[in-house]
């Protein structure tokens, strides 16, 4: 199932508005906004089953760290080191087929982090389990995808 046309109509203009509240400046905040919906197209699976509220706590999630990657990436570029991307952005389509790959439990816990947008605490109610053991498995995920990904 693919997206509506009227989900970008109905959330483009917000979330321009939001994402401008980040960067400052309008073709920043479109830029964002742009690869903000690239990402749910291809994550429209995540997506689909959530309701309005659930979508909009999505977009403004991932746009925030699409805001965040970036200003890590100029700031390591103005420090002179190298970029890896996949260090720094788990919500990338090439990272996506990487997670199948993980246990079913670290798989979840991930999506929700990652893709969903829940945070330690809520995944950990979720599970039954304690925030700071959903945070180990979550660096146990990275750790496995980054040599999944840098073995290839």
């Amino acid at each position: 199932m693919d997206p509506t046309p009227d989900f970008y109509e109905k959330h483009w203009t917000w979330l321009v508005r939001a994402c401008q509240q980040l960067t400052g400046e309008r073709q920043a905040a479109e830029d964002i906004a742009q690869e903000t919906f690239l990402r749910a197209m291809t994550g429209w699976h995540i997506l689909a089953p959530l309701d309005d509220r659930g979508r909009r706590a999505w977009l403004r999630r991932t746009a925030r760290n699409i805001f965040i990657d970036q200003r890590r990436r100029d700031r390591r570029a103005d420090a002179g080191v190298p970029e890896e991307p996949f260090l720094e952005d788990f919500t990338r389509p090439e990272v996506w087929a990487a997670v199948g790959d993980l246990p079913r439990e670290e798989r979840d816990i991930f999506a929700l982090r990652y893709f969903a947008g829940y945070d330690s605490t809520e995944i950990g109610k979720m599970f039954g389990l304690p925030a700071s053991t959903v945070r180990s498995r979550l660096r146990k995920a990275r750790e496995t995808l980054k040599k999944s990904y840098f073995k290839e």
